[in-house]
């Protein structure tokens, strides 16, 4: 039993693989609503320098980048969600309440970019490109659960304030900034975190513009 929780915690959240172990009844299709914060990030012009690499560079490129940006989530109790190539997206707030999960996604997108500096400095010691990344981040309600078929599914989050995060995270692009922030993380973190407003943006899909931040610090 420990051996297959071992295994199946580099797959998954080690929380949920010991609720899998203890509630086997849990490996079923459904999804409940939770409160949480949302990280999505991703490689500034992957597709650019990506080109300029064999594929065995690039795949050890990608194992440091992501091993870097998955040590920060995990080591505050965070849930990493998936791989989608070069991006990352992740939550805290299930499948066990994270309290004051704002301000824990703030600090990791922050600490995240710290690390990035120190990584991206060794690698264009070694000849790589310089490697930067974008992070969107927002807090609300999700639909969290095992989503996909009966024969193959994934833990995962849904709904429109997961999608902002991501939308966030593309809209760097258009500010020229590295973390971006929404109206609901920057309310729910507080005095903690300095930010600087940017805008009030609409982004596709929401009827409504709301306020947006660059993370300082």
């Amino acid at each position: 039993k420990r051996d297959i929780q071992k295994a199946f915690s580099l797959y998954l959240s080690p929380e949920l693989v010991t609720d899998i172990a203890e509630n086997p009844e849990a490996l079923a299709l459904g999804g409940k609503r939770c409160e949480l914060s949302c990280h999505f990030s991703d490689i500034e012009n992957f597709t650019n320098f990506s080109e300029q690499l064999t594929p065995e560079k690039l795949t050890a490129l990608m194992n440091r980048y992501l091993g870097e940006m998955t040590e920060g989530v995990l080591e505050s109790g965070g849930t990493l969600d998936k791989y989608i190539g070069d991006a990352v997206m992740a939550f805290w707030g299930a499948p066990l309440p994270h309290p004051g999960h704002a301000l824990t996604a703030c600090q990791v997108a922050l600490r995240n970019q710290e690390r990035l500096a120190v990584l991206r400095a060794a690698l264009i010691k070694e000849g790589y490109p310089v490697v930067k990344a974008r992070i969107g981040l927002n807090s609300g309600m999700a639909s969290v659960g095992n989503m996909g078929s009966p024969k193959r599914f994934s833990y995962t989050a849904l709904g429109d304030d997961v999608n902002l995060a991501s939308r966030l995270e593309g809209a760097n692009k258009v500010y020229g900034t590295y973390i971006l922030i929404s109206h609901a993380t920057r309310v729910q973190a507080g005095r903690d975190i300095e930010v600087r407003e940017l805008d009030l943006l609409k982004v596709k899909g929401k009827d409504t513009a709301s306020a947006v931040y660059e993370l300082l610090g």
